[in-house]
């Protein structure tokens, strides 16, 4: 999915004001920290490029709520809406820490089947 149907999917969830730049930096910052846990976790072929709005997301279509939803939290934050963004923040946290589990057993180091022991 590309970064600007995700911030149209944002913008369902949550009308607001906010640029489309400004959710782009937001998107690309998150794009970043799952940039890093993939490449921490053994995907040294993935390519980093910067994104744009025609820019498909590392994750794909699965994950778009995801994205949008960290862009929800980061618009109520802006909005000084503590309370509306502790909920889009645990539905964010939800299902980016689901993302990452399923990534670490997906991506588990292979053992040494032939050690010492």
């Amino acid at each position: 999915m590309t970064v600007e149907a995700i911030i149209r999917i944002a913008d369902t969830l949550r009308p607001n004001t906010t640029d489309a730049d400004t959710k782009l930096l937001w998107i690309s910052t998150l794009e970043k920290s799952i940039f890093e846990h993939m490449t921490r976790y053994g995907e040294a072929d993935i390519k980093k490029a910067k994104l744009t709005p025609e820019s498909p997301t590392l994750l794909g279509d699965e994950y778009a709520y995801m994205y949008a939803y960290y862009a929800v939290a980061m618009i109520d934050l802006a909005n000084q809406d503590i309370a509306m963004y502790n909920n889009s923040s645990t539905f964010f946290n939800d299902m980016f820490e689901s993302w990452q589990k399923k990534w670490r057993r997906e991506h588990m180091p292979q053992s040494d089947k032939g050690g010492d022991c």
